[in-house]
């Protein structure tokens, strides 16, 4: 009790002279002395703007450039820490990460040759940063204090925690799902089970005039580049002047191949072409060319006996057939005469087209069939028409 009114005493004593102080500043300015009361006033604002600058420029000063703390003081095995600091000035124009580095144990005050975590964390544009790391694995087998360590540029920062130590084995966090059991001929790839077979292997980098080859899987020499004088441009390998309309393909059908803008029949390899009567009727599309076409093909080809046939006929028929198609397009007159000539020839081939035809025997019977008849038309007929006029030249001359 005697403490306290000692201090209500002080207490007192301490208003009374405040306010004795405030009677006399007004009896002063009650006097006319308004000039020294307002130079007092001023004195009084410069003594408390001072006190307020100094207390802050102390509290500034505080604040030292870069600082980093743990959320807790002491760990287990398997927890996590999360650490967070502050940059008192950070670079905006040139944004660098921080390094954080974690030690221990600390033995004799030092632990920095056993690096057990080491990590970079990107800064907010305030200077604050914060990050997480898991003790626990090989590294944090023993206990004691660890320190983390932070850089930023060259400015060093760090705060120590305390490790209850632990068997040394690696943690999985809990919300890493475990990897897939995959058969014997899968493997892990993206954390799933795919075929091996499946897994293409990227294709190997080549070397300057090379290109990779996707067909034999190998680097080939690069094909040489065609390279267009100024005003012409590339086009189906060809040069070609700019603006001149580009050559249109056209799709053709089978046997016939694209000439230009156009489909013509592909020649046949060797014997097979029918040289008289492409002439004769001036395409090899022509219908009487491609009723032959079929004959040989689909009929004679299709058995043994019109096969060997038809190697015997080629052999005689291509010793002259050629010289006769040369005259047919030399002489239109000529020309005109064969295709007369095996007009009725072309009319008894046709009935090899829709003859039923499944055996040799019933090859060999039409095949001899129209032979004769064809020998009839040519051959006979003309000989009996021959023998009756002379037959008849001769009774006019009796």
């Amino acid at each position: 009790m005697t403490g306290s009114k000692k201090v209500q005493q002080k207490h007192v004593g301490v208003n009374f002279s405040f306010i004795e102080y405030i009677n006399t500043l007004n009896c002063c300015i009650s006097l006319d002395m308004k000039g020294a009361g307002r130079l007092v006033a001023v004195l009084l604002s410069v003594v408390l703007f001072s006190s307020a600058m100094s207390a802050a420029f102390a509290q500034s000063s505080q604040v030292p450039p870069l600082s980093v703390t743990a959320n807790l003081p002491l760990y287990d095995e398997g927890d996590t820490v999360t650490f967070n600091g502050l940059i008192k000035s950070p670079d905006v124009n040139n944004s660098i990460d921080v390094t954080v580095r974690v030690v221990g144990p600390i033995v004799n005050g030092t632990g920095n040759s056993n690096i057990v975590t080491v990590k970079q964390v990107h800064p907010q544009v305030d200077g604050t940063f914060e990050g997480t790391f898991i003790v626990g694995g090989p590294l944090w087998a023993k206990k004691g204090d660890y320190k983390i360590l932070v850089n930023y540029g060259p400015q060093k920062a760090d705060t120590t925690f305390f490790y209850n130590g632990g068997k040394g084995e690696p943690v999985i966090p809990d919300n890493v799902p475990p990897p897939p059991k995959c058969a014997s001929d899968q493997v892990i790839k993206d954390g799933q089970c795919v075929q091996k077979d499946d897994i293409v292997a990227p294709p190997p980098s080549c070397g300057t005039g090379t290109v990779y080859d996707p067909v034999s899987k190998t680097c080939i020499v690069a094909p040489a580049t065609v390279e267009c004088p100024p005003g012409e441009e590339l086009v189906d390998g060809k040069c070609v002047e700019k603006g001149e309309p580009k050559p249109i393909t056209p799709t053709c059908g089978p046997g016939t191949h694209a000439e230009g803008s156009i489909c013509v029949a592909d020649k046949a390899k060797g014997p097979g072409q029918c040289a008289i009567a492409t002439a004769a009727f001036g395409s090899e599309l022509a219908p009487q060319v491609q009723l032959l076409r079929e004959v040989r093909d689909n009929v004679l080809f299709s058995t043994g006996s019109g096969t060997a046939f038809m190697a015997g006929f080629n052999e005689f028929y291509y010793a002259f057939s050629p010289t006769i198609a040369d005259w047919e397009r030399q002489s239109p007159l000529f020309k005109e005469a064969v295709k007369t000539t095996i007009t009725p020839m072309l009319s008894t081939m046709s009935i090899l087209n829709y003859a039923d035809i499944h055996s040799e025997q019933q090859m060999m019977g039409y095949g001899i069939g129209v032979i004769l008849l064809n020998i009839g038309m040519y051959f006979v007929a003309p000989a009996i028409v021959i023998v009756k006029v002379k037959g008849l030249l001769q009774k006019r001359r009796l």
